[in-house]
Formats: C-alpha cells, structure tokens, sequence
C-alpha cells in the first residue's frame, strides 16, 4: 500500500519551461530547481493521443529508473539490454509496456512484462536511443495499474530523460546531471509524483 505523497517533482510548461523538486514538511518546499527543460514539440493537452507529439498534463505517479549507464542508486532502476522494448502500437495486447524479449525481469510494475514473442508492429527498441535514454524515470501515465488503467490510444512511452537540445515527442527531457540528481533524490517510500501544469488559464 502506498504511503502519503512525500515527493512531488512539478513541471511548468509555460514560455521557458521549469522543473521543481519539491518535498512535503506540512507544506510544499522546493529544494531545487532546473532550466533547460524541453517538452513535447506541440506543447502540452489534457487530451492525449498516441503519436501527437504532445506532452501530457496532470499529476502522475513516478515509475522506476531506467537506462543504459551503470547506476547505482536505492531507487528502483532497471538497466536496459539489447531485448527492451517499449510497445506503442495501439494493437498489441502489449501497448504502452516494457517487454523484456526472452527475459526474466522481475519488478512489482504491472507494465513491466516478459515475453517469448514479438506480439507488436511498432515500438522503441531501448537500447537504440543510447543518449536518449542513457537515464530516465518512468511517468505512469496511461499505464497498467494506474486508476483507469491503458487506454488504447491514449499515448504511451512518457519518461523524463535526457535533453537532446529540442523538444520531444511528449516526454520532459533534462539534462543528465540533472536527471542524475533527481534519481539519487528519489525515494521510493515517499510516494514520488510528477505535476506536469500550465499557469495560463485558457
């Protein structure tokens, strides 16, 4: 059972994006903040669809770690082989999950899944996006478990990772120390969130 949220990381997308890290002592402190935070490169929606380069917003529970470099860290990480992928057609039983191809994974992540069959048309092959990818944290949005669970459609593949100096495809990227810092501050116990927002009011 999951504890109270202790741990929120808020993303503002408006004009020069800014992340926060922010903990909570009977109110929000933010203990660090970071520029040069790129999002997707249509901008952000409430209404997200698979392949509409947008960001989403909303407050969304934080997934494990992830990447190609030799992390130690007391947050979950998962290092990423030759055989992850992460399955964005919307016809696959396995859409918007990592799938361990031949693996043996074992992690308490209902979208974190092995198989012995490549059951997909399309998906990203981990490993193929090395500096993409050299560290990122997964954002459960639309994913299994989550309250409504995956919607077919609905998007899928949203990570913080790292900054390729222009905006993504709906992911927040950040530079690597960056992303260092904030892996080595998560902590599992504390219910880690992400509040991707807007301040404009239309």
């Amino acid at each position: 059972m999951q504890g109270k949220m202790e741990q929120l990381i808020v993303v503002e997308i408006d004009e020069n994006p800014k992340l926060k890290l922010q903990t909570w002592n009977n109110r929000w402190e933010t203990i660090k903040s970071f520029e040069n935070v790129k999002i997707g490169r249509e901008g952000a929606t409430m209404f997200k669809e698979e392949g509409d380069y947008k960001t989403p917003l909303g407050l969304f529970k934080l997934g494990p770690a992830f990447g190609t470099l030799a992390v130690e860290s007391n947050y979950p990480y998962i290092k990423i082989t030759p055989n992850s992928y992460w399955v964005d057609d919307v016809a696959s039983p396995f859409y918007n999950k990592w799938v361990e191809v031949e693996g043996n994974l074992d992690y308490p992540y209902d979208y974190i899944v092995n198989a012995n069959v490549v059951a997909w048309a399309s998906a990203e092959k981990l490993i193929e996006y090395k500096s993409q990818y050299e560290l990122g944290v997964v954002i459960e949005y639309n994913t299994a478990g989550a309250i409504a669970g995956t919607i077919k459609g609905k998007g899928s593949a949203i990570f913080l990772h790292v900054v390729q100096n222009e905006n993504t495809a709906g992911c927040i990227a950040l530079p690597l120390p960056a992303l260092k810092f904030i892996v080595n501050w998560l902590d599992v116990n504390k219910n880690p969130h992400i509040l991707i927002k807007s301040n404009k009011k239309n």
